[in-house]
């Protein structure tokens, strides 16, 4: 029975509406996300749609995992698909399985802007250019035209609608129709080179369920209610789409903040807001206005910064009350700290955070925010945090390649591709796990100076070299040796693997585990994934290839994309910037540099703008720049929950002196000087430490269970640290013969297949990585011939009839299943039709067991309960297909077995809830993936 007890009378009046379109309209801190969440578990709940029926779409992967997960806490039961995803995913989802019926390729790859740019440099001369014709440098010209196309394609305007507004104009004709030809020349180079970009995918969604009623029928009988979140971003196409899909139920549910609308063009934040008042004039209109977050005061001085931007406010258009009322009891913390300078500013608030530490003892590093405009003006207040021994971490959207792990790692790779690169050289014995003493850093570099030879030249003259150490010695020589076992490799296998080979063998991966440097070990994470999507979309993945697309992304400014969550980590005070800080609250905010020309920022406009006959967008009347910075500001206001301090200077090192910002101006602070209270602060750590605190998983599988089961360690290390590790063949085997069948199976439901249809198959589908030498490879690629062989003699003989679940074959097929009050997801490899009921398969390579220990069939078990409480089904039985020797085992779970097995689920997921993550060393360090790095590990030990 889902709870509504603690919602408010109006949350409940939006989560408990029937049919019909509704508009929520939720100011900052007042529930948005828990009405939104509560509504679609209320719709399931009572009935009214299953899962799979309601579609929810937000902006954002962060934000529709975290939507996922509190949903799965509300619903009573699991399910087998939930469509919550950004409008990405959603059209991607739907053109990986129609693309064919408007002649799209259905094994398209995405391409954000980067990538974009780099597909026009590559072929910048096909396109024909005489106004735009770059002069020099072609970097922001190249920039400028994505950005344009990006625009376009937001406005639903593609080459054909521009060429055809280039005819008719009586103006700049020959420069329009210049950008007509070229917008043709980039949409033809992606879709020949099977490429899409991020407007491509909402377009050619809408253009299928624009020209293929049959296929829009089909979503819209699937989808009976339909949420949208953060509707104010939505652009012109976005809401097309939608409301497409909606009617004619038109059961449409949209949330939307125009003051918090940081993220349109042009400062459209409203235009879909009135719009959808227009074509929907009998909506239901539900205003949240009770506010969680900050205090009274603090919500007073933001609603009467932002009535500035009246008339352009859905406040004033609409004529409702958005006054937001303080839940909380009690005054909060405002101030203007004015200072003389920049770095006194610096300062004045490192000085002011150590201040209300002391007064609030429940306070930790991570209760504080510094908010900046840019991410340029975090710099001096990184530097002043690391003077003061403060913990921080900037939570910057970009800059992966800037990190010092990832700049470690980056530079291995250029000495790999040449080893006369003396700055990376210089950079790889600066290592500090390596231990080579400074001092002989510096007598290596000097004899590389004095003998005009790169450092690597010198690394193989050591004896020449006097003074040096027996330690830095023996270092260089383990760094050689590394080199040249690496660069053998570099020649033919991926880069992915140069990098985990690069981190176990050389020690760094060892090294940042036992200093528990967690933001290191995600960074190094997250450029593991930008070397897998190289991976996945260059037939040459090997070091050079990824090194030359890496300096192609370097000149054009690309500072590598970076994900970060605020709940994990150890406490820290967080620097970020205001567009990050969305969505999020502190308890202590500080809004810095607050001087004219920084915020408001100068008005930056684009390059090439879209002709105004072209934009369907509704735009406001006025500086619509002024109102979209006094909405960041507004936003960065409304983070604070019991502190906000506006902070300024006179100077930052530059010719004048620097006035207030405007809205302070109008807030109505003024220029009064601040007095430091000390010359520097310098804090001990350990007096504000808090213990450590790991965030789990939300949701678990047979995979964490058994990891766990095997050790704590081992699962901290592969499920919470998420640690990237070496591959092995025996799983790039495995996942071969699994895609391979999958495809195989999936084919022959559309008709006859043969064996050689199966042996191309498994050719396509062969993943040719992590084998240790040629030999290796061939043994297992005969196996793989050998064993699919078996397996379609048995095919043929057999006939198995796959089970179609919901007018799919159940390959491959996911689930969501609730225990206990906990939620396990997982992937049943097939599901067989056996008339009266269904068989449950799950295919393992390697050695046939004799018989199935209890252990041995837990995750058939999970199986059944999946196929039984969430997907409906009968399962007859449970078999372990063992594909090397064609053999299987077959079981089937009693009402015993059941009971048992999710006892002892929810008892280990509770352990794992509990768990300080030790070592368990034994014998089943032998396989584990971490034993080299570990410390406890049994190997290390003996």
């Amino acid at each position: 029975m889902l709870d509504l007890s603690h919602l408010n009378q109006n949350q409940k009046a939006a989560v408990t509406y029937g049919g019909g379109p509704v508009s929520i309209v939720a100011g900052a801190g007042t529930g948005k996300t828990t009405v939104i969440t509560h509504r679609l578990a209320y719709l399931v709940e009572k009935g009214k749609a299953k899962p799979e029926e309601i579609l929810a779409l937000t902006f954002t992967d962060k934000a529709a995992t975290e939507m996922a997960e509190r949903v799965d806490q509300l619903l009573s039961r699991g399910y087998a698909d939930l469509w919550i995803s950004t409008f990405h995913s959603f059209c991607e989802r739907i053109l990986k399985e129609h693309g064919l019926d408007i002649g799209l390729s259905t094994d398209f790859k995405l391409v954000d802007q980067t990538a974009a740019w780099l597909l026009v440099r590559q072929n910048l001369d096909q396109f024909k250019l005489d106004y735009y014709r770059p002069i020099g440098q072609p970097t922001k010209f190249i920039h400028a035209l994505v950005s344009h196309f990006s625009r376009c394609k937001d406005q639903a305007v593609y080459p054909e609608d521009y060429l055809a507004y280039s005819q008719k104009a009586f103006e700049d004709k020959e420069r329009l129709k210049e950008i007509a030809s070229v917008y043709e020349t980039y949409q033809k180079l992606l879709l020949g080179s099977g490429l899409l970009d991020f407007g491509d995918l909402i377009n050619y969604c809408l253009k299928l369920f624009q020209k293929r009623p049959r296929i829009l029928e089909k979503y819209r009988q699937q989808f009976k209610y339909i949420l949208v979140d953060e509707f104010q971003d939505t652009n012109w196409v976005q809401y097309e789409l939608v409301k497409l899909l909606a009617a004619p139920r038109n059961n449409l549910t949209v949330s939307s903040d125009d003051d918090q609308a940081v993220y349109r063009w042009r400062g459209a934040s409203f235009s879909n807001v009135v719009q959808f008042k227009k074509d929907f004039p009998k909506a239901k209109e539900v205003v949240l206005i009770e506010n969680y977050r900050s205090r009274q005061n603090i919500l007073d001085s933001a609603y009467r910064f932002i009535q500035a931007n009246n008339p352009n406010r859905l406040e004033h258009i609409s004529q409702i009350d958005k006054n937001l009322k303080a839940a909380k009891k009690g005054k909060g913390k405002i101030g203007h700290l004015h200072f003389k300078s920049g770095e006194q500013e610096v300062s004045g608030v490192l000085e002011k955070i150590v201040e209300l530490l002391r007064e609030d003892k429940d306070a930790t590093f991570s209760d504080f925010a510094i908010l900046v405009r840019a991410n340029h003006e975090a710099s001096a207040f990184i530097r002043g945090l690391e003077r003061s021994n403060i913990p921080y971490q900037f939570m910057a959207l970009r800059g992966l390649y800037a990190k010092p792990v990832i700049l470690d790692i980056v530079s291995y790779f250029k000495f790999l591709d040449n080893y006369h690169e003396s700055s990376a050289a210089f950079r790889i014995l600066s290592l500090p796990f390596l231990n080579l003493l400074p001092e002989d850093i510096a007598q290596i570099t000097r004899y590389s100076s004095r003998r005009s030879k790169s450092i690597f030249e010198s690394l193989q003259e050591l004896s020449l070299i006097p003074g040096l150490s027996l330690q830095t010695i023996n270092g260089v020589n383990r760094i050689l040796s590394l080199v040249e076992k690496h660069t053998t490799r570099a020649r033919e296998k991926n880069v992915s693997e140069i990098l985990l080979s690069f981190l176990e063998d050389s020690g760094y991966l060892e090294y940042l585990v036992k200093k528990e440097r967690k933001e290191d070990l995600d960074l190094i994470s997250q450029f593991h994934s930008r070397i897998k999507n190289f991976e996945e979309t260059h037939l040459d993945s090997r070091l050079r290839a990824f090194m030359e697309e890496l300096n192609l992304e370097l000149e054009s400014g690309e500072e590598g994309k970076m994900n970060f969550d605020v709940e994990q980590g150890p406490a820290v005070v967080k620097i970020m910037t205001l567009h990050s800080a969305k969505g999020l609250e502190f308890k202590y905010t500080f809004l810095v540099n607050l001087v004219d020309k920084r915020f408001p920022s100068l008005e930056r406009k684009d390059p090439i703008e879209i002709p105004e006959k072209l934009i369907k967008d509704i735009l406001p009347e006025g500086d619509f720049h002024l109102q979209e910075e006094r909405r960041l500001f507004y936003v960065g206001m409304t983070r604070a929950k019991d502190g906000l301090f506006l902070t300024s200077a006179e100077d930052y090192c530059g010719v004048t002196r620097k006035r207030l910002s405007r809205f302070l101006i109008e807030l109505g602070y003024a220029a009064v000087l601040t007095h430091l209270k000390s010359r520097g602060v310098r804090v001990n750590q350990k007096k504000f430490e808090r213990v450590k605190e790991f965030l789990l998983p939300e949701r678990f599988s047979f995979t964490q269970l058994a990891a766990f089961e095997k050790c704590p360690l081992q699962y901290k290390f592969a499920h919470i640290l998420k640690i990237p590790v070496k591959g092995k063949a025996v799983f790039s085997f495995g996942k071969t013969m699994h895609q391979t069948l999958q495809e195989f199976l999936l084919v022959s439901t559309s008709g006859p297949v043969g064996l050689k249809d199966l042996l191309e198959i498994y050719q396509r589908e062969w993943l040719d990585e992590w084998y240790e030498n040629p030999a290796q490879k061939k043994e297992y690629f005969e196996l793989g011939q050998k064993t699919l062989r078996k397996f379609y003699q048995n095919f043929r003989k057999e006939k198995p009839k796959l089970f179609f679940f919901r007018g799919h074959p159940a390959l491959e097929q996911d689930f969501n299943i609730k225990i206990g009050g906990y939620t396990l997801i997982g992937k049943i490899d097939r599901i067989d039709d056996k008339g009266d009921g269904v068989e449950i398969i799950d295919y393992k390579t390697g050695s046939a067991k004799e018989r199935l220990r209890p252990e041995d069939k837990k995750q058939l078990l999970i199986y059944q309960m999946a196929a039984e409480e969430v997907l409906g089904l009968k399962p007859q039985k449970l078999t372990y297909h063992y594909l090397d020797e064609g053999k299987s085992l077959s079981f089937l779970g009693s009402r015993a077995d059941i009971e048992k097995e999710k006892k002892e689920i929810v008892d280990e997921i509770e352990q794992i809830k509990r768990s300080d993550f030790k070592a368990t060393p034994g014998w089943q360090c032998d396989w584990c993936d971490f034993k080299n790095i570990c410390e406890f590990s049994y190997k290390n030990n003996h």
